[in-house]
C-alpha cells in the first residue's frame, strides 16, 4: 500500500518519483495541488485523508507514513 501512496504523490506532483525528504512546497506544492492530492488519494483508497497531515508534515516521507496510519 505504501508504494501506491507514493505513486499517487508522484503522479499528482508531476515528479514520477519523490524523495522521502522532499518538502511539499519545494515540489511546487500549493493549496490547489494539495486539494488535487487529497482528491486523488480519496479516489485511490476510498478514504478521506485529512489535509492537515500534508501541511504539517516536515517532508513527504512523514506525510506518506501518516497517511498509511489513516488508511
Amino acid at each position: 500500500m505504501e508504494q501506491q501512496v507514493w505513486a499517487v504523490v508522484g503522479r499528482v506532483c508531476g515528479t514520477g518519483y519523490t524523495e522521502p525528504d522532499a518538502n511539499f512546497y519545494e515540489l511546487g506544492g500549493d493549496s490547489l495541488l494539495a486539494g488535487e492530492l487529497m482528491t486523488a488519494l480519496r479516489a485511490e483508497f476510498e478514504t478521506e485523508v485529512p489535509m492537515h497531515l500534508l501541511f504539517e508534515a516536515p517532508d513527504m516521507g512523514t506525510f506518506v507514513q501518516e497517511t498509511l496510519q489513516v488508511l
